[in-house]
């Protein structure tokens, strides 16, 4: 039986903080690992991080002008993905007139080493049908996105795996299921699987839920994501017979 405070940990509440900026951050913790959903005013800037983290950014709503090391890009809405890793700089700005919200992934776990891609910005890797869903992945040494759209009436099976898996509601609503926990997800609302813990989601509802799933180490494509995108999908292949 499903604990309170497993229940929790796998559903945690967000804390919440309000910057003088207009900046508002609501923050998921799980061990080591934390997700971080920035509102960001226009002209505002993204609070820093702590120096040992590693930090994963994509732009869900609105655009930033990012710079990690001395790369600076316009980061659009799930068509790219940042990795900075620990001692080297992050920052963004809004430059738009229109709020922007940024999700990030910060993580320092110890043993772990957290590699960056090429130019340390990432484009879509691969888009598929995958169980009924629409899912486009982008890959990275060390983690993987995952978005996924799940339409009215479908569901991702229960299942288990040896990765950590992590997801974020991003629009619409569904049923989210860790152990013998589950939520209703909605904008915002985040899980945390650890290895071999079972979960599944299910989509009751008419319109499509549409979801960010991180998977570390990456479990669809265990090659780096710089590398040619036709080993990613031979990759993926084998792995999903």
């Amino acid at each position: 039986m499903t604990t309170q405070a497993q229940a929790q940990s796998y559903f945690p509440a967000a804390d919440v903080a309000l910057h003088d900026d207009g900046v508002r951050v609501e923050s998921y913790w799980r061990d080591d690992t934390e997700v971080r959903l920035s509102v960001i005013p226009p002209g505002a800037r993204v609070p820093d991080r702590p120096h040992g983290q590693a930090q994963v950014g994509m732009v869900v709503q609105g655009r930033l002008s990012a710079t990690v090391g001395e790369v600076t890009r316009v980061m659009e809405p799930e068509r790219h993905v940042c990795v900075a890793p620990p001692g080297v700089g992050f920052s963004a700005v809004n430059p738009t007139e229109s709020e922007a919200v940024l999700l990030e992934l910060r993580r320092n776990k110890p043993g772990e080493s957290y590699p960056a891609p090429s130019g340390y910005f990432l484009e879509a890797f691969e888009s598929r049908k995958f169980v009924g869903m629409d899912v486009t992945f982008f890959v990275a040494d060390w983690i993987e996105f995952m978005i996924a759209d799940i339409p009215g009436g479908g569901e991702m099976p229960y299942h288990r795996h040896s990765h950590e898996q992590i997801g974020i509601c991003l629009e619409g609503r569904y049923d989210m299921t860790v152990e013998e926990s589950s939520h209703e997800l909605r904008f915002g609302g985040t899980y945390f699987c650890a290895s071999q813990e079972g979960h599944g989601a299910v989509n009751p509802h008419a319109d499509v839920a549409r979801s960010v799933n991180i998977f570390i180490p990456p479990r669809y494509h265990r090659v780096p994501g710089q590398k040619a995108k036709k080993d990613g999908k031979q990759t993926s292949e084998r792995e999903n017979r």
